[in-house]
């Protein structure tokens, strides 16, 4: 009987061992469970990290890519007549594309006019109906395109000089607006506006070597208003 109790103690104690053994490798292997999990979450969060910056670099490089690539319209000052026997005043503009692709469906409308100086603030640049160009076009990269433009009637001769010299109390002016499609399919304007003057000579330089009269100079102004792009 004691031998079997003393076997019996033995059997327990080994089996207590082996419970305590299959507990510490349980735990272990939870702690190692634990640790992997956090890896996996860590790496996952590392993807969705990476995935967005990969988006934004994405959007960046393609934002860039536009705007080093897409058309840009400018509206400049090229010319002018003023009243005088045979013209009434009138100017002429230049639209010229300073980017790489071509600017498609190019539309504007523009007027001149002989405007109060200063301009008013609340000066709404209106456009006639009749301003409007005649054609649709397409502005290839480095191209220019002219728009020209006349008063609509004459103003009185004593007033000639005064709107020659930009006034005031008025100044000749020419204003409208462009709009086009870039190469990515985006719609743009320009909105441009100036005031036109002509610059008397200083005394002794209005004639040329051979003794002709030579064209006063030609200066614009932009506007304060209506000067803006997209």
């Amino acid at each position: 009987m004691e031998r079997q109790a003393t076997e019996a103690r033995d059997s327990a104690t080994h089996q207590a061992l082996a419970v305590q053994a299959s507990i510490a490798e349980a735990t272990r292997a939870a702690g190692v469970m634990e640790r992997v999990a956090a890896a996996m979450a860590t790496s996952a969060e590392s993807v969705r990290e990476s995935v967005t910056i990969s988006k934004d670099i994405a959007t960046t490089q393609k934002f860039a890519t536009e705007l080093q690539s897409r058309a840009y319209l400018s509206v400049f000052f090229d010319s002018a007549i003023y009243q005088d026997v045979n013209h009434v005043f009138e100017a002429t503009a230049v639209i010229r594309n300073h980017g790489n692709t071509p600017a498609y469906d190019v539309v504007f409308k523009a007027t001149a006019q002989i405007v109060p100086v200063p301009f008013p603030e609340d000066f709404a640049y209106p456009l006639p109906d009749d301003s409007a160009g005649g054609s649709v076009s397409l502005i290839a990269p480095g191209a220019t395109k002219l728009v020209h433009r006349a008063v609509a009637e004459r103003i009185p001769d004593n007033e000639v000089d005064t709107v020659k010299r930009g006034g005031p109390p008025r100044s000749f002016a020419m204003w409208g607006i462009v709009n086009y499609r870039d190469a990515f399919n985006k719609t743009r304007h320009i909105k441009f506006a100036f005031t036109v003057y002509w610059q008397p000579w200083v005394a002794g330089m209005e004639k040329d070597r051979d003794g002709n009269l030579r064209p006063e100079p030609q200066y614009s102004r932009d506007t304060a208003h209506h000067n803006e792009a997209d």
